[in-house]
C-alpha cells in the first residue's frame, strides 16, 4: 500500500463518502488547470496578467462543469470556480518558482 492509498483510507474513515469523492474532484480539476496552464506557450510571455485571467476565465467554466451547468446553483458553480482557479494560480506560481530556483541552482 503506498502512501496515496493510505492517505485515501485515512481520509475515507474520518469523511462521507460523498465530500470525499468531490474534494479528489475538485482536486482534479485543479491540478488539470495547473497544467492546462503550463502548456499554454503564450501565457509566460505575459506571465503577470495572462496566468491569472486566463486560469480565472477557465476555472469558471470548470466551476460550472462541476455543478452539472445547474442554472440553479448559481452561487455554487461560481465559488467552485474561484476555488478551482486560485488554487491553480497559486499551483502555477508555486511550480514557476521551484523550477526557476532549480534552474538558478543549477548554473
Amino acid at each position: 500500500m503506498n502512501e496515496l492509498q493510505v492517505l485515501y483510507e485515512f481520509l475515507a474513515s474520518h469523511l462521507p463518502e460523498a465530500i470525499l469523492t468531490q474534494a479528489l474532484a475538485y482536486t482534479a480539476v485543479t491540478a488539470a488547470l495547473v497544467g492546462l496552464l503550463r502548456r499554454i506557450p503564450w501565457i509566460e510571455e505575459r506571465r503577470q496578467v495572462a496566468a491569472p485571467v486566463v486560469a480565472l476565465l477557465i476555472g469558471q467554466v470548470f466551476g460550472w462543469a462541476t455543478v452539472g451547468f445547474n442554472t440553479d446553483q448559481p452561487l455554487l458553480a461560481v465559488g467552485a470556480g474561484l476555488v478551482i482557479a486560485l488554487s491553480a494560480i497559486g499551483g502555477y506560481s508555486g511550480t514557476k518558482n521551484v523550477v526557476q530556483s532549480a534552474r538558478r541552482d543549477a548554473v
